[in-house]
């Protein structure tokens, strides 16, 4: 089999692949992500992040772990597990104002 005609069945299966997915998702959206965390949380890498978030009281870098897949997971899953959580939590609580995410980075 060339080159070529493997490019075009693996185009072909994602064709047929896509509008299953798409309803499947549509339908258990709840339960697909779910089952997806489970397994991140079972076989993924771990990853060391370092973040430098800004707010009204300063600016601190803070170091944490997240489990993810590759990479850009673990930074997307830093922020949405992670920093956006705890820095929404502490401005309303009130005690910070205002937050900001400078950087983040895999160490």
């Amino acid at each position: 089999m060339t080159q070529q005609e493997l490019e075009q069945r693996i185009i072909d299966l994602e064709r047929r692949f896509f509008p299953i997915e798409k309803i499947m998702y549509e339908t258990s959206k709840n339960k697909i992500e779910e089952l997806k965390q489970q397994e991140i949380d079972n076989n993924g890498t771990s990853y060391t992040i370092s973040a430098v978030i800004e707010t009204d009281k300063g600016t601190n870098t803070i170091d944490f772990k997240v489990k993810a897949w590759t990479e850009k997971q673990a930074l997307y899953y830093a922020n949405q597990n992670v920093i956006f959580p705890n820095m929404s939590k502490l401005q309303t609580e009130g005690k910070i104002k205002w937050f900001k995410t400078i950087s983040k980075q895999i160490v």
